[in-house]
């Protein structure tokens, strides 16, 4: 196996990590800088996730061979209840309510802050690159947040008996997967098969309609004036016939929550407990942290891991690398934990849940565990989360259990949609100033609710 050791050290002011770089300059300086996922893959060093998730567990026709829902199976009533009973052990007075979703539209995080007119970094390399102290919401470049605006006029559009109304739509792209979102379990896999066995092919499947729309056939939200499209009717769309983010939107999704909170405890954290760029989180970083909170991980329950990475994205301070952020990193230990806990949903408030570009016994790898959990385990994933509230919220208190809900968007054949979690969380202390079942709290900041 591979040793994910935690070395960050700085290489003329850009990411330079152990594991992630091999030094500046290197083949994988692209995926430092933050360009694109294609960059990162592109690079000679990149290696065949086939081979590295061959003989690992996976859920294949465990629920049935047209199944589409995957782990998402495993939140049953049960798991509902198991929920509903940590939201509740504190009383009706103590019952606190959590979004966790980021803005869908907002500024672009520029690579240069001073030159808002650069929106994505050059692909060969030269400046600007990431890591940036700009602020905004995360999207992944290019990715970008979306853009509205009223269709009505200032005062408003009249109706008879003097109501007024304003109205608005989007009036640039809004990427699904710009924001916190839920990734579908046909959005990533490898070989030609996605989860479940389902083929490769089926997410290209197109679909036509009766009426058709004044579209745009881009597929960036920056492309070159030269490859601008003019809008035209657009009657046909490609999309996944399978294993699309509508099967957990029609599904629904709620189970007992539990906040691993790494940036809070990881020595490497900052005083905002925030991890360190570059930094990899380790199946015994997840546990060590579950024994520092005091809870314990329980079957099918859903994970929400922290890492301090979209508050980055709020301070003009703090550095933020699309590509270069704090996740969780591969290890057959860690797919089997998964796999046995029947875990079955796993969230973080970074852009990927894991570390984007991963180095595996000396190859490159690029979301690996991507194919592990969606294709391989049906593991759904729920990335760009915000967490500062609620992970202030249980060290106050001591409690990092509780019920999470939510749907995404419900986008036919998407390959994922936005989402605002909630969660429902059993605030204060027990008897005798302790937190959940006894444990002693570590923060007693903003604990005001009643005993």
């Amino acid at each position: 196996m591979s040793d994910h050791s935690h070395d960050h050290d700085e290489c003329t002011g850009r990411l330079d990590r152990r594991g992630f770089v091999q030094g500046c300059g290197a083949a994988l300086a692209l995926a430092a800088g933050g360009t694109s996922l294609e960059a990162v893959a592109a690079q000679e060093n990149t290696a065949d996730v086939a081979a590295l998730l061959d003989g690992l567990p996976d859920n294949w026709g465990r629920w049935g061979e047209d199944d589409e829902l995957g782990a998402l199976n495993l939140l049953d009533s049960e798991a509902a209840f198991r929920g509903m009973l940590t939201t509740i052990r504190g009383g009706p007075t103590n019952i606190g309510r959590f979004t966790l979703q980021l803005p869908v539209t907002g500024e672009v995080i520029n690579p240069d802050p001073a030159d808002p007119e650069t929106v994505l970094a050059p692909g060969d390399g030269s400046d600007p690159q990431f890591p940036s102290t700009d602020v905004g919401d995360p999207a992944f470049p290019p990715r970008t947040p979306g853009r509205r605006t009223n269709t009505t006029p200032p005062e408003g559009s009249p109706v008879a008996g003097g109501v007024r109304f304003a109205d608005d739509k989007f009036a640039a792209d809004l990427f699904l997967q710009g924001t916190t979102h839920v990734d579908a379990l046909g959005h990533a896999w490898y070989g030609d098969q996605l989860y479940n066995g389902f083929d490769a092919a089926t997410t290209g499947a197109e679909k036509s309609f009766d009426t058709a729309l004044d579209g745009t056939r881009t597929t960036d939200a920056v492309v070159e004036e030269s490859e601008q499209a003019s809008l035209e009717p657009f009657d046909t769309t490609t999309g996944l016939d399978r294993a699309a983010i509508t099967n957990a939107a029609d599904a629904g999704i709620a189970g007992r929550g539990v906040l691993l909170d790494v940036g809070r405890y990881a020595e490497e954290s900052d005083e905002q407990h925030r991890l360190p760029l570059g930094y990899e989180i380790t199946l015994q970083d997840l546990l060590n942290t579950a024994d520092a909170q005091g809870v314990d991980v329980e079957d099918r329950d859903i994970l929400l891991i922290r890492t301090g990475s979209t508050a980055r994205t709020r301070d003009p301070e703090a550095a933020w690398a699309p590509l270069g952020e704090a996740g969780i990193v591969f290890s057959e230990e860690l797919v089997e934990w998964v796999y046995e806990k029947d875990i079955p949903y796993i969230g973080a408030d970074n852009l990927a849940v894991e570390k984007v570009a991963q180095v595996i016994d000396g190859e490159t790898y690029v979301i690996p565990l991507h194919g592990a959990f969606l294709r391989n385990l049906g593991v759904t994933l729920n990335e760009i989360l915000w967490l500062e509230d609620l992970g202030a919220a249980c060290a106050a208190d001591g409690i990092y259990d509780f019920l999470f809900v939510a749907a995404p968007l419900n986008v036919e054949r998407a390959t994922g949609a936005p989402v605002n979690p909630v969660v429902l969380k059993a605030t204060g202390r027990g008897p005798g100033g302790k937190g959940r079942e006894g444990h002693d709290s570590d923060d007693d900041e903003g604990d005001d609710t009643d005993d």
